[in-house]
Order: structure tokens, then C-alpha cells, then sequence
């Protein structure tokens, strides 16, 4: 599937949770979007991940995503998160949404007497819907 909209799934750190893949795979399908991966990592030098090498997270989510028949695109952004983020919205298509794959500390609220997170810094700025994909519990 090749298509002119664009979801763009955001990673950092070469932390990720599965859940985010999986729902941006599903909402992909679902309104015909292609994924543009965004990995955000503080520096190049602290890539012990290896964040780009064959086996190296990045390569993985793209495989996984490709086998869902999904067209997706790869981008990591050394420095800055936030200003590496707007940066990467600034030079990419409209994206039809942004799905959060990034730490919990942005979306679970936990950074009420830590510093504010990055992204909830500029949430504001971005003019598409963000999601949060999180597992829902069975009782």
C-alpha cells in the first residue's frame, strides 16, 4: 500500500512499546495511511542499541510493519527531542495522526514533580491528533 497520508509513530531512545506498533499498523490499514518512523535519541554517540545496524530496533520495527503489507519510511534524529521532532514535522508531509511510542512519562502523568517531559512542551504545536496506545486490562 502506497499512499499520499502519513502516520507518524514516535519512538525514542530505543524504547518502544509494541502496543503503538501494533495500533499504528491497525490504523494504517484501516484509513490507508502509510508510517513514517520516527526514532529520537539524544546523541549519536549514545547509540549502544545500535539503533540503525541490522539487528537494531529500528531495522525490527520496520520489518514487522512491512509484513503487515504496510508502506513505511525510517528516520532517526540525534539531539534535541523536541526541536529534532518539530524539525522532522517542518520537512515531512501532513500526517494524519501521531502515535506515541515513545516513554511513558509523557502520556502516564508521572512527571508531576520531575521536570515536564519534552513532548508535552509541544504537544501544542502539532496539528494532528496525538494517541497513546496503552493495553487494556481484563477483568
Amino acid at each position: 500500500m502506497i499512499s499520499d497520508k502519513w502516520i507518524l509513530l514516535v519512538l525514542e531512545d530505543g524504547a518502544f512499546h509494541a502496543e503503538s506498533v501494533y495500533y499504528a499498523i491497525n490504523l494504517a490499514k484501516r484509513i490507508d495511511c502509510s508510517i513514517s518512523v520516527l526514532m529520537l535519541a539524544a546523541n549519536a554517540e549514545c547509540d549502544s542499541e545500535g539503533l540503525n545496524s541490522e539487528q537494531g530496533i529500528v531495522k525490527k520495527i520496520l520489518k514487522a510493519i512491512r509484513a503487515e503489507k504496510v508502506n513505511v519510511q525510517a528516520k532517526i534524529r540525534y539531539g534535541d527531542k523536541a526541536s529534532e521532532f518539530l524539525k522532522h514535522l517542518a520537512g515531512s508531509p501532513s500526517f494524519a495522526a501521531t502515535v506515541w511510542g515513545g516513554k511513558e512519562e509523557f502520556a502516564a502523568g508521572r512527571n508531576k514533580i520531575k521536570k515536564k517531559h519534552w513532548f508535552s512542551k509541544i504537544k501544542a504545536n502539532i496539528r494532528c491528533p496525538v494517541v497513546r496506545p496503552t493495553i487494556k486490562e481484563r477483568k
